[in-house]
């Protein structure tokens, strides 16, 4: 497997969904935690509007990629409006109980979960942000497995991009960053992303039920 470059929307006119993955944890306790993934789901024309939008939320001269943890309460907000703008579906994956040691069986337990989801959802492309190399294969590994046992079709494919090349994962950055601060309390960006967006938050596979945060109000 070659090392991860910016994705490149194939040149033939593609039709379907592409959905923009990237992860957060969550720490509960200093031995037990939350691993999520997020995803946006967008369709697949839309990718080079939800780029501009993303690069348009950067401050003037900044260079580095978009990130909620480095950002303010003011910037985050304006984030979640960008989010909220795409009008896209939103698709949260988690699993909980992960300890310390324990983080990359965490991930491959919530990807399955949220490749399952984007295969329901006919989503043609899946495209995660790149840990580097050697995690990116075991993402890909997680793929190859689901498909050998029958439960995910061919037409899904696995992607991975640096962030800071592809501005569009910046997207889930935002969409994780928000449903993980959601899950402590501080719903205030979580609900902004849904009043333009559609979450879903499904069932949790370590605990068997959805870790949906308590928001005021279902604003769809």
């Amino acid at each position: 497997m070659h090392a991860a470059r910016p994705y490149t929307v194939p040149d033939a006119p593609e039709t379907g969904t592409i959905a923009l993955c990237d992860e957060s944890m969550r720490r509960d306790t200093a031995t037990s935690g939350v691993y999520l993934l997020s995803s946006v789901i967008v369709p697949l024309g839309a990718l080079p509007a939800v780029r501009e939008r993303m690069t348009g939320l950067r401050l003037p001269g900044q260079r580095k990629k978009l990130h909620w943890r480095d950002e303010s309460a003011a910037r985050r907000a304006l984030a979640a409006d960008g989010l909220a703008a795409l009008d896209a579906d939103i698709v949260i994956a988690t699993w909980c109980g992960m300890s310390q040691d324990k983080q990359e069986r965490a991930r491959r337990k919530a990807l399955e979960t949220l490749l399952l989801d984007l295969a329901r959802r006919s989503v043609r492309r899946a495209l995660f942000e790149s840990r580097g190399p050697d995690r990116d294969r075991a993402d890909v590994a997680s793929l190859a497995g689901l498909r050998r046992s029958g439960i995910l079709p061919p037409s899904l494919r696995v992607h991975h991009a640096p962030g800071g090349d592809e501005h569009a994962l910046w997207a889930a950055d935002i969409a994780a960053g928000a449903y993980n601060a959601a899950m402590g309390g501080t719903c205030a960006h979580w609900e902004k992303a849904l009043e333009g967006s559609k979450g879903t938050v499904l069932t949790c596979g370590a605990c068997g039920t959805p870790h949906t945060p308590a928001i005021r109000s279902d604003p769809r």
